[in-house]
């Protein structure tokens, strides 16, 4: 007999989390609701939650610039309150953590240039992204880990993983990691596209690979 590949209750990770996709888009932004799925999955998967028998009651969506949305939780003991559900189904990394943060601090260079460049420059229509065509952030971020030492990764982790402090995770000034990333980042070339021509640029490195 098949194993089945249950991950939370009759759901394995995938259909998880195609489930609380499509539940989620019967509710608007800012409107506040319930869900004992969501609720159930951050008690007993979410990290800190499940150690510390916190469980949220409900839940909004606000909307966020560049993402789909930011999520909220309302908890007893520390009222509204910013938590994942998907990463209750799927734990970064600590690198992708670190990753993540390096994306953060580049959103001024990357606000600024789709300031200047409106259009896509591929082929004329409005742009909604910049992609990193020389070197492609990906490389920046693996060149920018190599310079975190043993001290610097039990920083990022004490850091990163108090879910107490309501504010996005952010790297220190005199993280190397930061430092690395940021001046690279002056000589980068970026393209201002469309989500086409993004798509088209990701196939044509893959072939060129």
């Amino acid at each position: 007999m098949a194993k089945l590949d249950h991950f939370f209750k009759d759901f394995n990770k995938t259909k998880l989390e195609k489930h609380i996709q499509e539940l989620l888009k019967n509710y608007d932004f800012n409107q506040e609701f319930e869900s004992e799925l969501i609720s159930d999955l951050i008690t007993e998967k979410h990290y800190y939650c499940a150690c510390h028998g916190l469980r949220p009651l409900r839940f909004r969506k606000e909307p966020y610039p560049g993402r789909c949305y930011n999520f909220f939780g309302f908890f007893l003991s520390l009222g509204w309150h910013p938590i994942s559900w998907n990463q209750c189904i799927y734990p970064k990394s600590k690198e992708n953590i670190v990753k993540d943060a390096l994306r953060k601090a580049i959103e001024p260079d990357i606000s600024e240039y789709k300031r200047q460049h409106p259009k896509c420059e591929r082929c004329g229509k409005l742009s909604k992204e910049i992609d990193h065509i020389e070197p492609e952030f990906d490389v920046i971020a693996q060149q920018a880990l190599k310079t975190l030492s043993h001290k610097d990764w039990e920083s990022i982790m004490i850091d990163s993983f108090n879910f107490l402090i309501k504010e996005e995770f952010r790297l220190p000034d005199n993280n190397p990691a930061l430092i690395y990333t940021l001046e690279a980042h002056k000589t980068v070339k970026l393209q201002a596209v469309c989500k086409k021509c993004h798509q088209i640029n990701a196939e044509e490195r893959k072939n060129n690979q």
